[in-house]
């Protein structure tokens, strides 16, 4: 998971990256790596950021990152694809070869409204940044509570008696801020959800720049940030086409958000210094799938 947010106080604060097994995330950092060094893109790291603004590694793409043209803007995005198309690619003859993107997201304006308040500033924090990771973390133990519904369904069939349980290991994005506090954070969210802590495993960060998997969380949380400012009209326009090769790949799970309303039930229901209480949100049902109207 890496995380995505616009300037302070604006647009959405996002947390989310890709959810998947083993095999698919080595042949994702296979050839992630391997598209990297190719002669034409040589990059050390692949950020969205970046990419989008035609600036740091990318700026030997533009002559001017104030003003990228169109012929500049095309090379960009087609760099951008390729890496997205790496997520998208399955493994032949692998069933278990998906992978798919999630993501939460916390309006930055509601959030920042409720913390004017002394009390709330001390329940949710300076920046939304711990309780966007925790709504994530929680969100991926409630993907695997549902997964683990599906294969009981199915080995029941079958008569097969074996745990359906997959519980969900965290490589997060390193913070300068918060990563010395994360371990001791993620320890604290697993003992006041018990519930989700059923579907929680290890917790480890590293830099994004040097892990290929992270840099793929990177690149799909910036399209959940781009997508989640649309739908909830922070932006107007239209979803880049990144996102719809993700969305019209169905790797796109779930996304979600959080309001000034969600914010101020946290606040009355929590003291100042207490992990957040979310388990609630493992009895959350989605039994259609949501289009976003952009």
């Amino acid at each position: 998971m890496d995380e995505s947010f616009d300037p302070k106080g604006k647009g959405v604060f996002a947390v989310g990256g890709i959810l998947g097994r083993g095999i698919p995330f080595f042949e994702l950092e296979r050839r992630w790596e391997k598209l990297l060094s190719r002669p034409d893109i040589d990059l050390k790291y692949f950020k969205a950021s970046e990419c989008e603004r035609g600036n740091k590694q990318f700026a030997k793409f533009v002559v001017d990152p104030n003003g990228v043209s169109p012929s500049e803007r095309a090379k960009l995005d087609s760099i951008s694809h390729e890496f997205l198309d790496l997520i998208i690619r399955p493994i032949p003859f692998d069933d278990k070869s998906y992978l798919c993107i999630q993501g939460v997201g916390v309006v930055q304006e509601d959030f920042y409204e409720v913390i004017k308040d002394d009390n709330a500033r001390a329940i949710l924090g300076n920046s939304p940044y711990r309780l966007a990771y925790d709504f994530a973390m929680i969100q991926c133990a409630w993907a695997m509570k549902e997964l683990e519904k599906n294969l009981k369904a199915g080995k029941q069939k079958t008569m097969d008696t074996s745990s359906s349980k997959d519980p969900v290991s965290f490589v997060c994005d390193e913070d300068e801020e918060h990563s010395y506090l994360a371990p001791k954070a993620y320890r604290n969210l697993k003992n006041t959800n018990p519930q989700a802590a059923e579907y929680m495993a290890s917790f480890s960060s590293a830099k994004d720049t040097d892990c290929a998997t992270l840099q793929a969380a990177d690149a799909a949380v910036f399209e959940v940030r781009r997508a989640l400012n649309l739908a909830l009209k922070q932006w107007h326009g239209t979803v880049r086409r990144q996102f719809n090769l993700l969305a019209n790949a169905h790797i796109m799970f779930l996304i979600t958000h959080s309001n000034k309303e969600q914010l101020l039930h946290i606040v009355q229901t929590h003291k100042p210094g207490e992990p957040f209480k979310l388990d609630a949100l493992m009895e959350m049902e989605v039994n259609e799938n949501i289009k976003f109207s952009f």
